[in-house]
């Protein structure tokens, strides 16, 4: 592996387009209606993977200069910290319902990210 490679999949560096799309899917994965949801053993399984990328993109978006954030940043990153501080909760659906409020943060900052990394259109008026 390259110098470069390596800094490039640190897990604080901004995650490449394939990257994001993967964790999209996961984001997918674990918004699933009452009716799929998954049993206790995936569930833990999804919640592992949903809080190492809301680790890996917490970072990635606090990098960012604060005025570049949009408002579904801000408040994701309000809500990831309470959750966090919070837990799971009590109750027979406590630990799914807490992945998908994992699930939504994550999402926002997925579509953050995705959004800053589209290529912009070359403006025409220049």
């Amino acid at each position: 592996m390259t110098h470069q490679k390596a800094t490039d999949s640190a897990p604080t560096a901004v995650p490449s387009a394939g990257e994001l799309e993967l964790i999209a899917l996961d984001c997918d994965r674990a918004l699933v209606r009452f009716a799929h949801h998954p049993d206790p053993e995936e569930n833990a399984r999804q919640l592992a993977v949903m809080l190492g990328h809301g680790e890996r993109l917490t970072k990635s978006v606090r990098r960012l200069p604060e005025a570049e954030w949009d408002i579904r940043v801000s408040g994701a990153l309000e809500d990831w910290a309470e959750l966090i501080d919070r837990g799971p909760g009590d109750g027979p659906f406590a630990n799914w319902t807490y992945l998908r409020a994992l699930a939504r943060a994550v999402r926002s900052f997925t579509q953050f990210l995705q959004a800053r990394n589209r290529p912009r259109p070359l403006r025409s008026d220049l």
